[in-house]
């Protein structure tokens, strides 16, 4: 009575079979595409205040380093200072900006994420 244990795994074969049984799991399931619309609704607050803070980091950054190349020309000294002092405030504004912007975007669709949140805490 010797019963053989055969064992076969295949990590390609494994996923390909989850993918297609992924489609027919929880075909009409709203609580997902309410889910995935407030994700996408988060993002879309989010996104201009961080391409802002980006930009006038980046933006600061670049007029500091102008500033600093003018400052190494010793006939262009001071004009070099003030540009680097304005590079550097640039740049430090570049996080409060950022922060303003995105409370700005999430203050205009408020209202539709939570509506969604409590239809999605309540199964509706």
């Amino acid at each position: 009575m010797s019963e053989k244990f055969n064992y076969s795994y295949s990590s390609a074969r494994n996923e390909e079979a989850e993918r297609i049984a992924s489609k027919y799991i929880n075909v009409d399931v709203r609580g997902d595409a309410d889910l995935e619309r407030l994700r996408a609704l988060d993002k879309r607050a989010e996104f201009p205040g961080t391409m802002a803070g980006i930009f006038l980091g980046l933006a600061g950054v670049l007029i500091l380093g102008l500033g600093m190349s003018l400052i190494l020309r010793s006939d262009h000294f001071a004009i070099g200072v003030v540009t680097g002092v304005i590079g550097l405030a640039a740049a430090g504004l570049a996080a409060p900006v950022s922060l303003a912007v995105t409370r700005r975007s999430r203050e205009k669709i408020k209202d539709e994420v939570l509506a969604l949140t409590e239809k999605i805490k309540h199964g509706g």
